[in-house]
């Protein structure tokens, strides 16, 4: 009798494990090579720093002004990140539980303050009011332009709410204000660490607002050291002294998420919403939203308006039109660059958690508190080096990918993570590798939100001025820039035809950021087919 020989799998398997190690060792490779192109502007400030004696690098670090300005800086941050963490979890909680008619409407209006640069907020009230300046101008400007930050995110994180819970602690006599700590905070703190993280990285960072109010913070005397130009290591010494901050930040945010991960909840499809019908919620909550629209969106849409109007100078619309087209193009550009350069390192992020992904992490947030000024600097210090990329629209799209690469990072690794584990399972039993996985299961699913973080850097790109004024070439002028030269020697009146065209055209991507609810409705779908 013959008998049949079985085939071995060991062969298949081992074929399967090769082709498992191939793929990681290539993930990891790419995001190696993308912390390299990040680490650029870091490699630069040590070199620059260490040229400096020792000695002179502590007197510099103790002297009483770097003292003065750090502490600034500090009180800026710590002001800004609790009034909208304050303001906008309340705002945010408002909207998502209490009954309100146009609800979308007051969303959008909400989140428009996203298109509107600081510099342009803060030319617009010095417009109005000309005694507008310090530390408190400084915190209300601030406070305006990251505020939509906390909100939508606060938002992503309720939406996630199961309302089975809050009918549970209703049911145990439990009063609207006790819900929301026991129930509802627990459950979203992730998603406002977040949020506030961006906000406290932006204020680290900000350069426009602060030199038009005249608050000596370390981006400001970073950038006045190298204009001055006569000691760029003092200046890369301040620079690194504002990236150990950032750093200090992020680790401070990172510790408060490891405490709270086991309260990440997963909202359940069908759940029940819980809403409020409250006639002194709805007061409180239209009136506060009519304040914040006044002064975030109303005055400065007003100021750009009647100075528009009044302009005795003949507007140049050859200039407007071009330099609308080269802020969106190089915009986009940046934006394309951050979406692949984030790839790897959100692949990376969104499977489970190793110390190489988590000092990813940390160096991709740290370097997004970099100010403009000096990643433009270490940019043209690199650029001058390859002499065919040097002032060149790329060298300037490129700069805004490393800055905003955090943002890119961020939707990238959370949209993947959000992929089911069984559809990936399933397609792997079906006979499919890592990439055709990636491919065909992980990228449809994950598409929305990755097109969301990539629209919102491409909202930052249009708005980064340091970085543009150091980087762009010659002759090449964007809206951003064309405010700057005139806000900057106070004639408001010229620049606010450039700054009316980037508000109508930040509007758009806004708008998008602006409806989290479509790409979650969108997401649960998939999830629910996969």
């Amino acid at each position: 009798m013959q008998l049949t020989k079985i085939p071995s799998t060991t062969g298949s398997l081992n074929s399967s494990i090769n082709r498992g190690n191939t793929y990681k060792a290539i993930v990891l490779s790419l995001v190696f090579v993308v912390i390299a192109l990040t680490l650029i502007p870091i490699f630069y400030l040590l070199m620059r720093a260490f040229q400096k004696p020792v000695a002179e690098i502590w007197a510099l670090l103790f002297r009483p002004k770097t003292l003065e300005v750090v502490l600034t800086t500090s009180l800026l941050v710590v002001a800004v990140v609790a009034l909208t963490a304050l303001v906008g979890i309340l705002i945010a909680t408002g909207l998502h539980f209490v009954k309100l008619p146009f609800r979308a409407t007051f969303l959008i209006l909400l989140v428009i303050p996203l298109a509107i640069p600081s510099y342009v907020f803060t030319y617009t009230w010095i417009a109005l009011l000309p005694s507008f300046s310090g530390f408190l101008a400084a915190v209300f400007i601030l406070f305006l332009t990251t505020l939509p930050y906390v909100i939508l995110a606060s938002l992503a994180g309720l939406r996630r709410v199961d309302g089975s819970q809050i009918e549970v602690a209703r049911s145990f006599g439990f009063n609207n204000a006790q819900i929301f700590f026991k129930v509802v905070l627990p459950q979203i703190r992730g998603h406002i660490s977040g949020g506030v993280l961006l906000v406290g990285l932006y204020t680290m960072s900000d350069f426009g607002a602060v030199s038009l109010l005249n608050v000596d913070t370390l981006t400001v005397t970073i950038q006045n050291m190298y204009r001055a130009s006569y000691d760029r290591n003092a200046a890369a010494v301040i620079s690194l002294l504002l990236v150990f901050l950032s750093a200090l930040f992020v680790i401070t945010d990172e510790r408060f998420k490891s405490k709270n991960l086991l309260n990440k909840t997963t909202k359940t499809t069908g759940t029940k919403v819980y809403t409020i019908s409250s006639k002194p919620y709805q007061i409180t909550l239209i009136s506060v939203f009519a304040v914040n629209t006044l002064v975030a969106v109303a005055v400065p849409v007003y100021v750009l308006l009647t100075r528009f109007i009044n302009n005795p100078v003949a507007i140049d619309w050859r200039s407007i039109a071009t330099a609308s087209i080269s802020t969106v193009v190089v915009a986009f550009f940046g934006a394309v660059i951050a979406l692949v350069l984030s790839i790897p390192i959100g692949v990376l992020l969104s499977e489970k958690p190793t110390r190489y992904s988590r000092i990813t992490n940390r160096v991709i947030l740290i370097g997004h508190a970099l100010p403009g000024v000096v990643v433009g600097l270490a940019l043209v210090a690199f650029g001058s080096k390859l002499g065919f990329i040097y002032q060149t629209t790329f060298l300037l799209a490129f700069a805004y990918a490393l800055l905003f690469l955090a943002k890119s990072v961020a939707s990238m690794s959370g949209s993947l993570a959000k992929v089911p584990e069984g559809a990936k399972e399933v397609a792997a039993t079906l006979g499919m590798n890592k990439w055709a996985v990636l491919k065909n299961v992980v990228t449809p699913i994950a598409a929305p939100g990755i097109a969301l973080g990539t629209t919102l850097v491409f909202l930052t790109a249009m708005k980064e001025l340091p970085a543009t004024l150091m980087l762009r070439p010659t002759g090449f002028e964007t809206l951003a820039t064309q405010i700057w030269s005139s806000a900057a020697i106070s004639r408001f009146n010229e620049a606010a035809p450039y700054a009316l065209v980037l508000l109508i055209i930040a509007a758009v991507p806004t708008f998008i950021l602006s409806r989290p609810d479509r790409v979650d409705k969108a997401l649960t779908t998939q999830e629910i087919r996969g």
